[in-house]
């Protein structure tokens, strides 16, 4: 906000494309010299808004039960901070089935194409009788309303909570959608946002540290 080149305002996001740039010190976190650009340039991005909504949104421990709709690179950086938090299943969900196969190589321990069939239904099934996290990497307005039925039910009582559904994908500026309420009267199931969930100074020595690490 603020930021113009040739007298028009420009965003933070156009920051990634300059090899030098002008900029409050409040965007920068400094790296080591000997890290790749390629690597440090996605760590900046994809890595820390897919493995931050895991780690910091959902707080994924080991053994929770997870999916993830879209494996592009956002989905992909959740399917790692998962398995590398010992969740288990990690059920990868896309159209596409060589991206499928990329997520089993990157930790998905599931896949489910939901061309081919019903991806809640799946995902229920898998996990025996639904996910404690489900996390839409698209933003889609069917994968929107995808995530919540899929997580697992709760009940009455004052800790009885269902699974938590989380929104990660950028949705229109005028998309709706429709979930019904009793996801969360009958069910206590949770849903949120996630936006960047990261804290630079910490998170981003650690995701190289594990790209270091190969992990």
């Amino acid at each position: 906000s603020g930021v113009t080149y040739r007298e028009e305002e420009v965003s933070g996001s156009v920051y990634t494309w300059g090899q030098d740039v002008l900029t409050t010190g409040e965007y920068v976190v400094k790296v080591d010299d000997d890290v790749p650009k390629d690597v440090s340039s996605i760590v900046g991005c994809a890595i820390l808004t897919g493995s931050g909504a895991v780690l910091h949104t959902a707080g994924v421990k080991p053994e929770d039960s997870v999916a993830i709709w879209g494996v592009g690179g956002v989905g992909i950086a959740a399917v790692q901070m998962a398995s590398i938090l010992e969740a288990y299943p990690i059920i990868a969900v896309d159209l596409d089935d060589a991206k499928l196969e990329y997520a089993k190589s990157m930790g998905a321990t599931h896949t489910v194409n939901a061309a081919n069939e019903d991806a809640v239904a799946r995902v229920i099934e898998l996990s025996n009788g639904g996910v404690d996290y489900s996390f839409d990497a698209i933003g889609f307005k069917i994968t929107t309303e995808q995530i919540l039925p899929a997580t697992r039910s709760g009940g009455s009582g004052a800790e009885n909570h269902g699974g938590m559904a989380v929104l990660i994908g950028m949705p229109q500026p005028d998309q709706e959608m429709t979930i019904w309420p009793g996801h969360f009267m009958f069910h206590q199931r949770r849903y949120r946002g996630s936006l960047g969930a990261t804290y630079p100074d910490k998170d981003f020595p650690m995701y190289l540290r594990l790209h270091k690490e190969g992990k």
